[in-house]
């Protein structure tokens, strides 16, 4: 991503929270997803951090230094996606921007949907990927901070639910009829089972609460 791109990756959380509040195209619920998804990870990072190095915890130090840079990666990854969810709307917007004279219209339409199709399936992926992080830093992090975990996972059910809908959205428009079957179903399978592994997860960390 160049630096003319990194809107609001550079900029204060209040810049960010009045665009979204404004009567502006973007950002939208897309790049809402990805900052939701970003804070439910960096939860969860701050677990890690607070593990690394900890009395009582050094058999675990090699798995939770793991752990850590999965979701550092993870992290950074969702960051870069709030802008890049409002570049895909603007793409998506010019294509439908195009004349009517234009045969290509509906071809670059179907194109620019795709492509802001990636941007919360990419959000959806990273998010669940990192649950698993989540309910193995609920037996090994550090047990002063499993309520963060919980918010963590929380906060990740959230930004997976809200990158669904952006899913749906998308798909809403497009022609190909089996590609919107097969994406539908694919995510809705996975997010009902992440949805349930969440829910088993929480439950276990009530116990410990």
């Amino acid at each position: 991503m160049s630096e003319k791109s990194r809107k609001y990756l550079e900029s204060s959380i209040k810049k960010y929270l009045d665009d979204l509040s404004f009567k502006l195209p973007a950002p939208g619920g897309g790049s809402a997803a990805a900052l939701t998804s970003s804070v439910g990870v960096a939860l969860l990072s701050m677990v890690a951090n607070f593990t690394v190095g900890k009395k009582g915890y050094e058999w675990f130090q090699d798995e939770i230094k793991d752990i850590l840079k999965k979701l550092s990666t993870a992290g950074e990854q969702l960051q870069i996606l709030i802008d890049e969810d409002v570049a895909a709307y603007s793409k998506l917007s010019d294509a439908y921007k195009t004349p009517k004279e234009d045969a290509l219209k509906n071809g670059k339409i179907q194109q620019a949907l795709k492509n802001a199709l990636s941007i919360p399936a990419r959000i959806f992926e990273i998010s669940v990927e990192a649950i698993p992080l989540a309910e193995r830093l609920s037996e090994i992090g550090n047990k002063n901070l499993i309520s963060d975990v919980a918010c963590g996972l929380s906060i990740l059910h959230a930004g997976i639910e809200s990158a669904k809908f952006n899913i749906d959205i998308n798909l809403k428009f497009m022609d190909d009829v089996d590609f919107v079957k097969e994406m539908k179903t694919k995510y809705e399978k996975i997010m009902k089972d992440a949805f349930e592994e969440i829910e088993k997860i929480i439950k276990k960390t009530e116990v410990k609460l």
